[in-house]
């Protein structure tokens, strides 16, 4: 008889002898998890022990985890141009542009609001002539949109962009939802910036 045939070791392995009549299944317990710890002598707390317990802990932990990452996307001044690396300020003031444009002209107000942020940037004197002598003809969006290489700066893109506007022309409303779209801005950041900056699409 081979070592696999002995009944004491079928019997260690899968808990009964082979001869043994099979074991009749027990009912599954239909109670529904609450997440708080079963009475230890309770069927599902038997069967299941601790772990509705653990997945409460561990979906704690990637919704925390998912809150600060939005928190870290959205800074308390998501529109202020004096913190940021020089190449980021000029894609950034760019993106302004960009958005005054989208009605088709770029008035008075519009370039006053970027003319403040050019000022209050991190560029030298002569990116700034350079960039404010540019701001008649605007870079493409698309060009645009593709440098924005990560989320932080998706958000802060949108951000100068709201900030150049006039939130309550129509054409600008729409120029901003299909920019946050092109963006891929999660909904939940867009409204929070909305806010903050003062509107409510």
């Amino acid at each position: 008889m081979s070592d696999l045939q002995k009944p004491g070791l079928l019997k260690r392995l899968f808990g009964r002898s082979p001869d043994s009549p099979p074991p009749i299944p027990t009912a599954i317990p239909t109670a529904i998890p609450t997440g708080e710890p079963e009475a230890e002598g309770s069927p599902l707390g038997l069967r299941l022990g601790h772990r509705p317990v653990l997945h409460e802990m561990l979906a704690r932990q990637i919704l925390d985890a998912h809150l600060r990452n939005r928190h870290q996307l959205l800074d308390r001044a998501p529109s202020d141009l004096q913190t940021v690396r020089p190449e980021e300020a000029r894609l950034l003031v760019r993106a302004m542009a960009a958005a005054a444009h989208a009605n088709g002209k770029l008035d008075g107000i519009e370039l006053g609001r970027i003319r403040g942020k050019l000022r209050s940037s991190t560029l030298d004197e002569e990116d700034q002539r350079a960039l404010e002598s540019s701001l008649e003809e605007p870079q493409c969006l698309e060009e645009l949109v593709r440098q924005v290489d990560n989320p932080r700066l998706a958000a802060r893109f949108y951000a100068v962009s709201l900030a150049a506007v006039d939130k309550n022309a129509p054409i600008n409303r729409s120029y901003l939802r299909y920019l946050a779209q092109r963006l891929g801005l999660p909904a939940d950041l867009v409204v929070r910036l909305n806010r903050q900056m003062g509107l409510r699409l």
